[in-house]
């Protein structure tokens, strides 16, 4: 549960507030049986042990117990560790999850349904919050970590954010944080809008069929006009944030490095940074070439170049998600040498594990789940993509994200 420090505020998470401390403080508390309960099922996960698993089990039926107690009570509803509690079960539903776990779907929202409860469950406890008249400079600042996690669950899952959730100023967004935040709510809006996109133009009236591209043509021109703006914020950051591209020689690492080009960043919470602007934009661009799918079933549209276009814009954005790996992963080191140059050595290590720890490994999970679900990604790309995710989900002991890895190519 501990984060690394020196980081970009702007990837900051609400995992920095569940203090190790509460467990031996207040060992019976809701918030300390969920921090036992994950610490517990991630050990068990990692080392194969039935017994901390059965441990971890019991705790966190305990905080789940309190919890919905917790829930019944107006007052005690909005306590903060009551919300860091619920974040931190959702947590622990994603590491004891197998591969061998029954799931009838093998889409994310089937998948992950158990942790996004949770989550579902946090929204309402924070939209309580919010109406609070009194608020304390710590539960502002935890709300507003947690809302950053509920709405990469709520892009995970195709929805749009509820109106009370969207403006991040409310929540103490602000700078170039804040203009991301804005182009997170409008991709999840947009992703909302393609998920249902399905259109039998040959069954549909004259009128109809007009209104249907009049729509259709709309929401290519939002996903293009969003597209623009992330570009612009990216191009505007400060140059401290901005990363370089070295290419290795010698690969000894195998496949862990595509076509030998890396990225070096100034902290892994500045390529997390980057690594959720790449995943909106595959998310925007995934948009575009769904909405370009639909129209090209019209006989009225010619869509080939700019669906060309979108196609190269996702590889290249795959390229940079790819090219930032072994970076987090700790699969190469940067070393500075005269001249102010730096030269990257590659890193063999005997497992994941001991390469990088969980809370750097994190920052993957989000971007490299989104790019998962994104059309368009060439083949050698998805491969290393979906290596790369079962590396993380051995990393960070995270069920659901092997899953996920496992079932690649199948989900859409």
């Amino acid at each position: 549960l501990l984060v690394p420090h020196g980081l970009p505020e702007i990837v900051d998470g609400h995992m920095k507030y569940a203090l190790v401390d509460w467990c031996y403080s207040q060992p019976q508390s809701i918030l300390g049986l969920a921090i036992f309960a994950v610490s517990h099922a991630t050990f068990g996960r990692a080392r194969r042990s039935h017994a901390a698993l059965a441990v971890g089990s019991t705790k966190y039926s305990k905080a789940l117990v309190k919890t919905n107690l917790a829930l019944k009570d107006a007052s005690e509803a909005t306590h903060d560790e009551v919300l860091l509690a619920i974040m931190l079960l959702s947590f622990y539903e994603n590491s004891v999850m197998e591969k061998t776990s029954h799931v009838s779907s093998r889409g994310i929202q089937a998948m992950a349904s158990r942790s996004f409860t949770h989550h579902d469950g946090a929204m309402a406890v924070l939209n309580l919050r919010r109406q609070l008249d009194q608020r304390t400079n710590y539960s502002m600042g935890l709300d507003k970590l947690v809302r950053r996690q509920l709405m990469r669950s709520l892009l995970l899952r195709s929805m749009s954010l509820p109106s009370w959730l969207q403006d991040g100023s409310q929540y103490g967004e602000h700078g170039f944080a804040l203009e991301l935040d804005r182009c997170m709510v409008g991709a999840a809006k947009l992703r909302h809008q393609a998920s249902s996109l399905s259109v039998d133009f040959a069954s549909l009236s004259i009128s109809d069929r007009y209104d249907e591209m009049v729509r259709l043509g709309r929401l290519l021109a939002e996903a293009q006009t969003l597209d623009n703006v992330l570009v612009i914020w990216a191009n505007d950051l400060p140059t401290e944030n901005w990363y370089s591209t070295r290419t290795v020689q010698d690969d000894e690492i195998g496949n862990r490095i595509l076509d030998g080009t890396v990225h070096i960043y100034h902290t892994v919470g500045h390529a997390g940074m980057w690594n959720r602007y790449r995943a909106l934009r595959l998310t925007v661009n995934d948009t575009m070439l769904k909405t370009l799918s639909v129209l090209a079933e019209s006989s009225d549209s010619d869509t080939e170049s700019l669906e060309e276009a979108v196609k190269l814009r996702i590889q290249r954005l795959a390229d940079d998600l790819c090219a930032s790996v072994p970076y987090m992963l700790g699969l190469i080191e940067p070393h500075d040498v005269a001249g102010h140059d730096v030269t990257v050595v590659t890193k063999t290590p005997a497992s994941p594990k001991q390469a990088v720890k969980a809370t750097t490994a994190a920052f993957l999970c989000w971007p490299l789940t989104m790019a998962t679900m994104v059309s368009g990604i060439p083949e050698r790309h998805q491969r290393y993509l979906r290596n790369r995710l079962l590396d993380v989900s051995e990393i960070v002991d995270d069920g659901v994200l092997e899953r996920i890895a496992a079932d690649f190519s199948s989900i859409s």
